[in-house]
């Protein structure tokens, strides 16, 4: 039965995306590059995908060794992503200037090798890391760059989130997990359930954005027609949610389909810059949280953790001022693999492979010079985001994604460690943060005029601007 079942969704997974072509007729075939860079992201590596079996993690999660057959599949699709975007004539030397935050990040991070213990390891890490941007580069480099991107997202849920409710049902030996304590959890295509919440959560915003994007000028019964698979692969989304009892995810799917389906008088200047604050504050009340226990502790028992949350504070307790140099950290992605983090790793008697928090993380790779430079990122690239909502006509929902993404990242990244960590969060943050000029500029003298279709025309043609 259950190799029928899994016939069946590949069949069906196939037919989606069959349809799914035929209707986006200004998305190229190399867009399958970055779309399946995003499949193995959003999955298990290969490596993990030929071996299979039972997946046994720490109750935190744990992360998996590289291969040489995992590094030449990112080598491959990296670089054939850079050759795809610099063929159609994207200048690289534009993309890095454009984005004088970002670069200054992944600089500061470069120049940390030189302290890091590993660092020929955090070379070949910051490397994959970076290439993200090159992948970016290949869909906005595309004739119809956000028809592109919202292509990729639905082809991923295509083809993950059925084989997700088959492997779960019929193929445990890759659709569930257990942890050091024999606890089983439903993991899907993935190995960990908070990875498989991940998804969904990434998968589901760009699902809602293309239904929007359909609607326009549709009555509604046309419009359930055209979005039928759409609202199928959604239904499918909220059962793997629910299976997999990832409480942030489903906190962050909530927040961003508001951000995005939001009316226009809660798109102003002042609500998307107080989101934006209040966002950038959580970390500071969770890391305070004792001092703030009455404020906070509602909210994350209503999320089903406690103030512990999920254990991840017994984690921070460990990391103090002498664990690394505040100053500067233990280099990019190296603490974890040295002394510092097999300390931690005793003293917990359990495997701890990062902190479960993409700021205690970022902190313990660049120190607070680091994390000061986290923080200027999202709020310049937030600070943007927010522009371009406020000049751009409510029915053109782009800006609006780009801010629900940058939003998710910032309250996921509270209990899980997604910054600078090449995985789907950290992939469409890339996608949606990276300026490249041209993307979505709307002359002024058009704002009130544009109509849906001309948007689109004036960010198709971004490889002859870039």
């Amino acid at each position: 039965m259950g190799h029928i079942a899994l016939g069946m969704s590949l069949v069906f997974s196939a037919w989606l995306l069959v349809k799914d072509s035929g209707r986006r007729k200004g998305v190229s075939l190399a867009v399958w590059v970055p779309t399946l860079l995003l499949m193995i992201l959003s999955s298990r590596h290969p490596t993990q995908w030929i071996t299979g079996g039972i997946v046994t993690v720490s109750e935190m999660g744990n992360e998996a060794g590289g291969s040489a057959l995992d590094a030449g599949f990112f080598f491959i699709t990296i670089s054939a992503s850079f050759v795809i975007a610099t063929y159609r004539g994207m200048k690289w030397t534009r993309i890095f200037t454009a984005n004088p935050v970002l670069m200054a990040f992944y600089a500061y991070f470069l120049v940390s090798v030189a302290w890091s213990g590993d660092p020929s390891g955090s070379i070949k890490r910051l490397a994959k890391d970076f290439g993200l941007i090159f992948v970016a580069g290949a869909i906005f480099s595309e004739r119809s760059p956000l028809e592109a991107a919202r292509a990729v997202y639905f082809r991923c849920a295509a083809v993950l989130l059925p084989l997700s409710i088959v492997f779960i049902k019929y193929f445990p030996d890759y659709g569930r997990a257990y942890t050091v304590t024999g606890d089983m959890m439903f993991t899907g295509v993935t190995t960990q359930k908070n990875s498989l919440g991940e998804i969904v959560l990434l998968f589901s915003l760009f699902l809602v954005w293309d239904c929007m994007e359909a609607r326009q000028g549709k009555k509604l019964g046309k419009w359930m027609i055209a979005t039928w698979d759409r609202l199928m692969l959604l239904a499918i989304g909220l059962r793997l949610l629910q299976l997999s009892q990832s409480k942030t995810a489903l906190l962050c799917v909530i927040i961003g389909v508001f951000l995005i389906m939001r009316g226009k008088w809660l798109a102003t200047k002042f609500f998307n810059r107080f989101v934006l604050a209040g966002a950038l504050a959580l970390p500071f009340l969770v890391f305070f949280s004792q001092q703030f226990s009455s404020v906070i502790e509602p909210v994350v028992k209503a999320l089903g953790r406690n103030m512990t949350f999920t254990g991840r504070t017994d984690i921070w307790q460990h990391i103090t001022a002498s664990t690394v140099n505040p100053l500067i950290g233990a280099g990019f992605w190296n603490f974890w693999g040295g002394p510092g983090g097999y300390a931690i790793s005793l003293a917990m008697r359990t495997v701890v492979p990062n902190a479960h928090c993409g700021y205690v993380d970022i902190y313990l790779d660049g120190g607070i010079l680091g994390l000061v430079l986290m923080f200027a990122v999202l709020v310049t690239y937030g600070q943007s985001m927010i522009q371009r909502i406020s000049q751009t006509p409510v029915t053109f929902l782009y800006p609006r994604v780009e801010f629900a993404v940058l939003i998710i990242a910032i309250i996921y990244n509270l209990s899980e460690s997604t910054f600078a960590r090449i995985g789907p969060i950290w992939f469409t943050a890339i996608l949606m943060l990276v300026n490249f000029p041209g993307r979505v500029k709307v002359a002024s003298s058009e704002k009130k005029s544009l109509t849906p279709n001309r948007f689109q025309q004036s960010t198709s043609h971004i490889h002859q601007v870039v």
